[in-house]
């Protein structure tokens, strides 16, 4: 059986509406899960001032996964809710490394 790798949580928190946050990532990830722990959707790009722009909306209740990635980046954030908190879990390390 192949490791996968060691999975990490990470939660940020969005303060101000509208207003991009930066949740740092651990180098060299391969998975990704993110969603927001209550009911409201975010915004979500891999380029910093890019998660008003050009960015993924995630729908109340939805979950982002991706089990094909390989990057050593960071994931930009906002919501029009203050203090929502968005939860991230990574994998990264195991014999897919980068």
């Amino acid at each position: 059986m192949r490791d996968s790798g060691k999975p990490a949580i990470i939660n940020g928190v969005i303060e101000e509406a509208n207003t991009e946050y930066k949740i740092s990532l651990p180098a060299y990830f391969h998975k990704l899960m993110i969603q927001a722990r209550t009911s409201t959707a975010i915004k979500f790009a891999f380029q910093a001032s890019e998660s008003g722009t050009k960015y993924i909306t995630l729908k109340a209740g939805s979950v982002y996964f991706d089990d094909h990635l390989r990057s050593n980046s960071n994931v930009y954030v906002q919501s029009e809710t203050i203090n929502t908190v968005v939860e991230v879990l990574v994998w990264s390390g195991g014999p897919d490394d980068i």
